[in-house]
């Protein structure tokens, strides 16, 4: 047997077990980093084929902005940039090997693949080893390290130390929540199965395996053929990536029946493409050819072990403060129906979730080994909340956040529990100093470096959305939202059209809103309405005489009738978004592709000023944060950045966060506003200057190593993006060298 040493052992390659590696080995910490698969991903991987959704939930998160950052956004920029087409669930093995080169290019990690462990050794009730066997090279390894993480999805470590760990569904009195049932039961949400289908030149038969279904004998086969439950075959069958609802197992135990399920689920697929394939009900299927079928069931739902706390429901929808909170979620909590495609409920409930939420570290390591952290699906969560906590983006934010936090223990030679009691400040730090997201965080500038700090710009974006290509009809109600960085909110101007023969009505509602990570539409603040004269086409100013709402946005609800409409085009200016308006909803608005043409807001707003790029924030949280350059054909001068101290500083490194569009889940083309091209011009006090290249950028987070001696002046000069007509620079961080 091979003995490996390291200071941190993570068990599990998913995201959350790739994201949790690399936080700590980054942080300076030696990592063995275990995966019982060839490949690393898990539910991500080519074996199993899932997106990697989370709190941006589709692109309709009520916080609109609201992809999470750091190690999950490098990642997933990361995976499209060599994989154009994953959006599209192709080439696959590509994206296997991003993750593949972002461990390899980690010195600080020791990959071991094909690798299961078997048995965890205990001392003093903290574990000190685990044992697993490389099949394939018939290796045995023995790994020791003060401290292990747990990213395995079933929670293997965790189980074999006998950590205390919730199986099924509470009972609604346990976290008081609403969605929970009356009775604690045993069920979880089942397994899937994933396939891929591709069409050829050629017509292409398929026979159905014996072992497979006829799925017309079976229970559930009319109400599929009727689409009813949430359960439906798609018409169009070509480059189809699955049916997510062909799940089973809720009901059964989902790892000790692993392969029971896993046989049920293969007799499905096969006998949904048999009917598909050979039934009559489609057309144009000859040429289509079942492509691929995963080998493996994607897991949503085993153990989840009991931490120091247990995130529940009003976590999630009331989202009390949380003291150690180091990561976010956002996605609905989306709980399946247990007995899968077997169960009479609908395949899935989508229960509301009003935007980004925090996760604590007191959710993250199991409460009875104190040296065990954990990230995933199997952390300390109620049902309910695991409904929203399970999907991969945030079990990656949940990875780097104790990675983060296990190279703290590490350094300082403490417990996950002490660290979120006495170390939280600077595990945060560290956190958002690597792009992680915590809702309403701010991080603080060095007073060394803001005392006689000045940021000034080429220019300066307006705040006004004037240029409108086309118009957009109010029958159904439109909603534009704006920032307000003066105490009140007096007046706007919109342009509006009345195509008809007679006067029509513009009814106004103005609402401010309760929550700066959210744009929900919140208390009534004023009503009214203009008669717009028949054939107008021009501007007209709209009375908000309001306060700045608690949210730093006022809700400008807009209904009329068909034959009047209001200008957008497709821009989108930073925090100024707006929605189709729809009162029914729980976020009364939904998300929509166009803006609305405003002007001549009063008091004037000074929303996009450079400043801004040092007041602590990456993203927008109430305002914007963010510098916009002037429309690039109208600024003549290429675009610049600068900060000048007041006296030299000694610089180690700087960050640069730039706009990649958060209220995207995934993109299928190069994201617009990333800025592609920039130089950074560094001037020392004895007048000699530095410079910094920088091509072909993708990522969102730039992090420079300067190491750079008495600087004076930082020039920032913005030469292209993926053909945005503006320059958007949410943070500049500084960050002096260590004491």
């Amino acid at each position: 047997m091979e003995l490996i040493q390291s200071d941190v052992t993570v068990v599990g390659g998913g995201i959350a077990g790739v994201c949790a590696a690399l936080a700590a080995a980054r942080n300076g910490v030696r990592v063995a980093l275990i995966n019982d698969r060839s490949v690393l991903g898990g539910n991500a991987s080519s074996e199993v084929r899932v997106h990697i959704n989370g709190s941006a939930y589709h692109g309709i998160s009520p916080s609109y902005y609201g992809r999470e950052g750091g190690l999950v956004e490098e990642l997933k920029l990361r995976l499209f940039r060599y994989n154009p087409l994953y959006n599209k669930k192709l080439m696959y093995s590509v994206s296997d090997a991003v993750l593949l080169d972002l461990v390899y290019a980690e010195p600080n990690i020791d990959l071991f693949l094909n690798t299961s462990i078997h048995e965890t050794g205990m001392e003093g009730g903290r574990v000190a080893w685990v044992e697993g066997l490389q099949l394939a090279s018939e290796r045995k390894f023995r790994f020791e390290s003060p401290y292990f993480i747990d990213c395995s999805g079933d929670g293997i470590v965790a189980y074999q130390a006998g950590a205390a760990y919730r199986r099924g569904r509470e009972a609604s009195s346990e976290f008081d929540e609403s969605l929970a049932p009356e009775e604690a039961d045993s069920y979880t949400m089942g397994d899937t199965i994933l396939f891929q289908t591709r069409e050829e030149s050629f017509k292409v038969p398929f026979r159905r395996p014996d072992f497979a279904y006829d799925i017309t004998k079976l229970s559930f086969f009319e109400n599929l053929k009727k689409g009813l439950n949430s359960r439906a075959l798609p018409r169009k069958l070509g480059n189809l990536g699955g049916l997510w609802w062909l799940e089973y197992g809720g009901q059964l135990d989902v790892i000790g029946d692993n392969e029971e399920i896993t046989l049920e689920l293969r007799k499905l697929v096969y006998g949904i493409w048999d009917y598909i394939k050979n039934s009559g009900e489609y057309d144009n299927v000859d040429h289509l050819i079942l492509d691929y079928v995963c080998p493996i069931p994607g897991k949503r739902e085993s153990r989840r072990f009991i931490g120091d706390y247990t995130l529940s429901q009003k976590d999630l929808t009331e989202k009390p403060p949380l003291p150690d909170a180091v990561a976010v979620g956002g996605w609905a909590m989306d709980l399946h129906a247990a007995k899968g495609i077997y169960d009479e409920a609908p395949a899935t409930a989508f229960h509301f979730v009003p935007g980004l939420y925090n996760i604590p570290l007191r959710s993250l390591y199991a409460r009875d080994v104190p040296n065990l952290l954990l990230a995933g699906r199997n952390i300390s969560a109620s049902h309910v909340a695991f409904g929203s906590t399970r999907v991969m983006a945030t079990c990656g934010c949940m990875g780097q956040a104790v990675g983060t936090a296990a190279a703290l223990c590490v350094g300082y030679g403490t417990d996950p529990a002490l660290v979120g009691r006495d170390r939280v400040s600077e595990l945060q730090a560290r956190l958002l100093r690597d792009g992680q997201t915590i809702m309403g965080m701010r991080e603080e500038t060095d007073p060394y470096f803001t005392s006689g700090l000045t940021v000034r710009a080429s220019s300066q974006r307006r705040y006004s959305n004037e240029s409108g290509t086309e118009t957009a009809p109010l029958d159904g109600g439109l909603c534009l939202v704006l920032p307000v960085c003066t105490d009140r909110a007096e007046s706007v101007e919109i342009r509006v059209k009345n195509g008809g023969n007679s006067s029509e009505q513009l009814q106004v509602t103005v609402y401010g809103g309760e929550r700066k990570e959210t744009y929900i539409p919140g208390p009534e603040l004023k009503r009214c309405s203009l008669d717009i004269a028949p054939g107008y086409d021009g501007w007209v100013q709209l009375e908000l005489g309001c306060e700045r709402p608690a949210d730093d946005k006022v809700y400008l609800v807009l209904e009329g009738s068909a034959e009047l409409s209001v200008y957008c085009n497709e821009d989108k200016p930073v925090g100024a978004v707006s929605f189709l308006y729809r009162p029914e909803y729980p976020a009364r608005v939904r998300k929509w592709d166009k803006s609305i043409c405003y002007r001549n807001m009063r008091p004037e707003q000074n929303m996009y000023a450079p400043g801004h790029v040092v007041n602590g924030y990456s993203r927008p949280y109430g305002l914007p944060n963010v510098w916009i350059s002037a429309r690039r054909e109208e600024a003549g001068e290429p675009d610049w950045l600068e900060l000048a101290f007041a006296e030299p500083k000694s610089l180690e490194e700087l960050q640069l966060v730039f706009n990649s569009q958060l209220d995207l889940e995934h993109f299928d083309h190069p994201i617009g506003p990333l800025i592609k091209e920039y130089n950074i011009l560094l001037t020392l006090a004895d007048g000699s200057e530095r410079l910094i290249e920088v091509r072909d950028n993708y990522l969102s987070l730039n992090k420079h190593k300067l190491d750079a001696e008495r600087v004076t002046t930082i020039r920032l000069e913005f030469l292209a993006t993926y053909g945005w007509p503006y320059y958007e620079v949410f943070a500049v961080k500084l960050y002096a060298p260590k004491a």
